[in-house]
């Protein structure tokens, strides 16, 4: 989910050709909103105080609602200074359809009550935008240096937003588990739990989540270290051209982009390392414990396990605080006793692919935290896995959505596999 945010240096904006009457004072109102309920936590109180000494363009940032047929929620232009959200999904929001563009503004202008609703929901997209616009007022040499968006500039960026989004949890624990258990959804809040409800004690799986989806799915984004080795090879080109043509200034010109772009990568680089050392371990470790407690609560079972069942796993290689990893380990115990008894009880009346999720999640938390596999579930978990295989093979064969095609695959391969004890390696009928 969280692949649809996006931060544009350099695309075309097609939200840009036409203007509307209430552009500017609805654009005025939600920045004020936003900035009120971000205000509110810690982390957005931290980012505001940011972009309030990142220059003069931080006063000039527009927020704009514009209808895209892309997938995203929201992104940031550079080249525009504006936040721009998708009107798509504004309307799949309030559950309506048919609005334009004109008549949407209008209604979140003049109906308080329903912008309320919606800043209340998309603070983290919005939080998430804000993140790109302080990257380009603090480093505005790479827009024009580097031949792609940075890939580390989405490291902070989800990171601040999940470190909001926990905070924001934390403060309304009934929306998480209203979320978690299946009672609430909207596509806001969705995008805001995608990383956070898949956190670990690790954050370099953290990064490689985001690095895997971006530079290799999403296209336009390189690291810095790939940028600067395309920045090289085109000062190399600059500098032969020159010999051919005369024109030295391209060199020139070539050479400072490469130097600012290396002094932004370093600074941008320590900054980074610097971020995530100082937060990550006491964060994902209270994080984890928050979310698991909420999920055993109300019975998310596969979540409960998959968050607090880490601890036992990482708790020599990870250094955080020895408090919460303790109480990570108990109530991970816990949960693999509650869950076998859960499955137990209810196996009979829960559909394939629900019953195959919960076996995996058991196994899965044994495996970690070095417990045995509950009595009494061998035997449904043989029966269930080759079944499980042949049921996403299927699905798998008939996705054309990538995401779920790599749901669908990534348990397939899972179920399928040597070591689950059922056999060897299923080939896939596609």
């Amino acid at each position: 989910m969280r692949s649809l945010l996006f931060f544009v240096f350099l695309l075309p904006l097609a939200g840009t050709a036409r203007a509307y009457q209430y552009d500017e004072r609805l654009g005025a109102v939600l920045a004020g909103d936003f900035e009120k309920i971000i205000k509110s936590l810690p982390r957005g109180l931290e980012v505001y105080s940011k972009l309030a000494g990142s220059g003069v363009k931080n006063s000039q940032r527009r927020v704009f609602l514009r209808r895209d047929n892309g997938p995203w929620l929201a992104y940031f232009s550079c080249r525009e200074n504006a936040i721009y959200f998708n009107s798509r999904s504004i309307t799949r929001f309030f559950g309506v359809k048919g609005y334009e563009d004109r008549e949407i503004i209008e209604i979140l202008l003049k109906n308080p009550k329903a912008r309320a609703e919606f800043v209340k929901r998309a603070d983290s997209v919005y939080l998430h935008e804000l993140i790109h616009a302080l990257q380009s007022y603090l480093y505005p040499g790479y827009s024009v240096s580097a031949a792609a968006i940075p890939l580390e500039f989405e490291y902070e960026a989800y990171f601040t937003e999940d470190l909001y989004t926990h905070e924001k949890m934390k403060r309304s624990p009934k929306l998480l588990k209203a979320f978690i258990s299946g009672a609430y959804y909207d596509i806001y809040t969705e995008n805001a739990m995608g990383g956070y409800l898949t956190l670990s004690l690790d954050p370099a799986a953290y990064r490689e989540r985001i690095r895997k989806k971006y530079e290799d799915e999403a296209g336009g984004y390189l690291s810095f270290e790939k940028a600067e080795i395309y920045k090289k090879n085109s000062v190399q080109d600059a500098k032969i051209l020159s010999y051919a043509s005369g024109r030295v200034e391209d060199y020139i010109g070539e050479t400072a982009a490469l130097a600012l772009l290396q002094l932004e990568k370093n600074a941008y680089g320590r900054y980074l390392e610097d971020f995530y050392l100082k937060r990550w371990p006491a964060f994902s470790a209270e994080a984890l414990l928050f979310v698991g407690s909420a999920a055993l609560e109300v019975k998310n079972y596969p979540l409960a396990l998959d968050c607090l069942a880490v601890a036992d796993e990482n708790a020599v290689k990870y250094s955080a605080p020895q408090d919460e990893l303790m109480s990570l380990k108990t109530k991970g115990a816990l949960a693999i006793l509650e869950a076998a008894d859960f499955i137990r009880d209810r196996a009979k009346n829960m559909s394939l692919e629900i019953l195959s999720q919960h076996l995996k999640a058991v196994e899965k938390a044994c495996l970690k935290t070095a417990r045995p596999f509950p009595p009494g579930l061998s035997a449904l978990r043989e029966k269930n896995y080759p079944e499980a295989a042949a049921w996403y093979a299927k699905k798998a064969g008939l996705e054309k959505d990538p995401d779920k095609f790599e749901y669908y695959m990534e348990n397939f391969n899972y179920f399928s596999a040597a070591d689950s004890a059922i056999g060897p390696r299923q080939a896939p009928p596609f």
